[in-house]
């Protein structure tokens, strides 16, 4: 069956801005994006072969006729280009703090050659435009019919595991160095927008590759996983090409993460379905027996909030660094781990239960930000300690904290898959009554707390909840570094719940302003946190977050009494 036609030009369109895309970063690779430094081995034919393939692979794929899955190609190639061109735009504010030899071995002084770094972002921007082009235009092709709704769903709980393997790997460091001038960073602890592109990436890739998995327009799914894997290659190939040809820089695991992510994600993309129903899907000759129930997802989201709790409880009661003399050096808010481990294994042991488990998923959608708020604040200490001038060492506190946000970020996948069997096996009526949509008294009062409650959770973020000599708070307002992200994402993780709200059902609305009480709570406690240690005064976050948990907790009393929402 063909594609209706504007599925078919759309898609056409797409492939040829992806050409464009692939000319532009093509050029820019060639003629240099740096001025006063040169690329530490002859990277440019492996950079033109990177550009070019996406486009090139969607076109293949859109003249044999499977439009489907050129136009997933591109999409997830997208989603990793556009993550690419956050980290890459640091070239534009001091490209000598990136490690990316590839593109240049830092001189004394380096500068930016704008033609070139502007025709790679746009590039990069570009590709990531066709993508969203592309599914647009594929969600009027058929149906998939190659048979895989049977490992639909424990599909994407793999790809999703794959997909934060691979953001996972572009975290860590890329290789070591011996030669001073090429840092060998990692990602963690390089420049503010390199951060940035790779924190994007290991959120963006995991979610990409489950709600990919879940697109039932024919080919899409295989498409996106490939395009995911095909995007992350060079994120292993590089750095793995420049440990080969360089005598100074010897490989590390990261890459290695990445290309078993990337290999995994490509494996996925290209076994047919038979194969996938063998190695995912329990045949015990009942129709469907064999697909992963509500139950079976909510337990695995239990065992995973079971795990983070427990290693930030670890991470709470270990050393965060060790200095030359042996005194342990650990940060103030790492106490706040303390609450938190203990509030997510309650909640993972809950998820065990059959009556409450479908009231717990929905807090589980939020309460998996609360770790990257902490976590990221605690781990900012042992990178700051990799910069001073003396020996010191990574205690065990910073591994357990790292590994409580790798559990964190797949129970965040897991809880979104098990929301998406929810509404596809239980169905669900609609969010909102013809009544209420008429402006009824409880849609106006749940308007509005969600409105005032948006500002005070902005006041609470964006400005620091205490002030010390001794402590260098984290605000939205402060410094950009790793602490910065944690608070921007809990940020926007719980404006987002006042989004949703007022479209959920009654018991996910509760659910959902309950699990942001505790994350605007745990920004809260930050404040005694810091307290416990040091001299402090109180910031005027703090008072935006007091009345954010006053205003949250009467809209959810509203909500369960008489709000917009109706029941599930």
């Amino acid at each position: 069956m063909l594609p209706a036609a504007g599925a078919r030009t759309g898609i056409v369109t797409a492939v040829g801005l992806a050409g464009v895309a692939a000319v532009a970063q093509s050029v820019a690779v060639v003629i240099g994006v740096v001025t006063g430094a040169e690329p530490a081995f002859l990277s440019w034919p492996l950079l033109v072969l990177f550009a070019v393939l996406p486009a090139g692979l969607a076109l293949g794929l859109l003249l044999r006729a499977t439009p489907g899955i050129a136009a997933g190609v591109l999409a997830g190639a997208g989603v990793v280009a556009a993550c690419g061109a956050v980290a890459d735009a640091q070239v534009a504010i001091d490209a000598s703090r990136m490690a990316r030899p590839e593109l240049l071995l830092p001189q004394v002084e380096v500068s930016p050659a704008w033609l070139g770094l502007g025709l790679l972002l746009a590039g990069k921007l570009l590709l990531a435009v066709s993508g969203v082009i592309a599914l647009r235009s594929a969600r009027s092709l058929p149906d998939d019919t190659s048979g895989r709704d049977r490992v639909r769903q424990p599909l994407a709980l793999l790809a999703a595991a794959f997909g934060l393997l691979l953001g996972i790997g572009a975290l860590l460091g890329p290789y070591t160095s011996t030669d001073p001038l090429l840092l060998d960073s990692a990602a963690l602890d390089g420049p503010p927008l390199v951060l940035a592109g790779a924190v994007l990436l290991v959120i963006a890739v995991p979610v990409a590759a489950a709600l990919g998995v879940a697109s039932r327009a024919g080919g899409v799914a295989s498409g996106i996983l490939g395009g995911l894997a095909l995007g992350g290659l060079p994120l292993a190939v590089l750095p793995l090409v420049a440990a080969w040809r360089l005598e100074f820089v010897h490989p590390t695991a990261g890459p290695v993460f990445v290309l078993v992510g990337a290999g995994c994600l490509a494996a996925l993309a290209t076994l047919p379905s038979r194969w996938l129903a063998v190695l995912l899907v329990r045949d015990d000759g009942s129709d469907g027996a064999g697909l992963p129930r509500q139950r079976v997802l909510y337990g695995i989201a239990g065992a995973l909030a079971v795990l983070a709790g427990a290693s930030a409880i670890a991470g709470a009661m270990t050393p965060l660094v060790i200095g030359p003399d042996g005194q342990q050096v650990d940060s103030p808010v790492q106490f706040l781990l303390y609450p938190l481990g203990l509030g997510l294994g309650l909640l993972g042991v809950a998820a065990f239960l059959p009556a409450v488990a479908a009231w717990v998923r929905p807090v589980f959608s939020v309460a998996w930000v609360g770790v990257l708020l902490v976590g990221a604040q605690v781990l900012s200490v042992p990178i700051a300690a990799d910069e001073l001038p003396i020996d010191t060492t990574h205690g065990p506190a910073g591994w357990w904290t790292f590994g409580a946000v790798v559990f964190a970020l797949l129970l965040a996948v897991c809880s979104l898959v098990a929301g998406v069997v929810e509404r596809e096996e239980t169905g669900r009526p609609s969010a909102v009554s013809d009544a209420e949509v008429s402006g009824g008294i409880g849609g106006k009062l749940v308007g509005a707390g969600a409105a005032l409650a948006g500002v005070l959770v902005l006041g609470a973020f964006l400005l620091p909840v205490v002030h010390s000599v001794d402590y260098v708070p984290a605000a939205l307002s402060e410094r950009i570094d790793l602490a910065f992200w944690g608070v921007l994402l809990a940020s926007l993780a719980v404006l987002g719940v006042l989004v949703l709200v007022p479209r959920s059902g009654r018991v996910s609305a509760v659910a959902l302003l309950i699990a942001a009480i505790g994350v605007v709570g745990l920004r809260l406690l930050e404040s005694y946190a810091v307290g416990r240690r040091y001299d402090v005064s109180i910031g005027l976050g703090m008072w935006f977050a007091i009345g954010a948990i006053v205003v949250l907790a009467a809209l959810a009393v509203t909500v369960a009494i008489r709000g917009r929402s109706t029941e599930r």
